[in-house]
């Protein structure tokens, strides 16, 4: 299991996914996934429901302002991106594994993100924490990735959830 410090996304109109490297820049084991729209749209879904679940502010707030203070919240995180645009360098050592689930849970004020590929759907591939910041990020550069692979994304943190808790398969 590799643990993840650092994410870098491609947004790849070929495959027509979203290709998800950890540790690309640093001197951590490098991962990388193909992120399906499937999963990005599941991703997407039950990161709008674990905010409202999690952060204090959300929850304290009426219920007609819920979404607006999630949006609110989420825009914060947005602007303190540290973000570049720079190309992913190829490697034989690095082709991509298809992301079969994803794993969201929250415990102690940090979100987990358990990541489990293709080739051995029962054994997680990856793991990475995320600050409650972190994570709005995270799904910023999913919703981007959406929007730009022309999936049809809803808005984030736009209407009410779902109401049912996904698994992200």
């Amino acid at each position: 299991m590799i643990t993840i410090n650092t994410f870098t996304f491609q947004f790849d109109f070929a495959e027509d996914r979203i290709r998800l490297v950890g540790n690309l820049n640093n001197d951590a084991p490098r991962i990388n996934f193909w992120l399906t729209r499937r999963l990005a749209l599941r991703l997407l879904d039950a990161g709008n429901q674990m905010v409202q679940q999690t952060s204090r502010r959300v929850a304290e707030s009426p219920m007609e302002f819920r979404q607006a203070t999630a949006r609110f919240e989420h825009e914060e995180a947005r602007q303190n991106i540290n973000a570049t645009s720079q190309p992913i360098p190829e490697s034989a050592a690095t082709t991509p594994e298809l992301l079969q689930r994803i794993d969201l849970a929250h415990k102690d004020g940090h979100y987990q993100l358990r990541l489990f590929g293709q080739d051995d759907p029962d054994e997680i591939a990856a793991v990475s924490v995320l600050t409650y910041a972190e994570l709005h990020q995270f799904l910023h550069l999913i919703y981007t990735g959406c929007s730009r692979l022309d999936w049809g994304a809803p808005e984030l943190f736009s209407g009410p959830v779902s109401g049912k808790k996904p698994t992200l398969q």
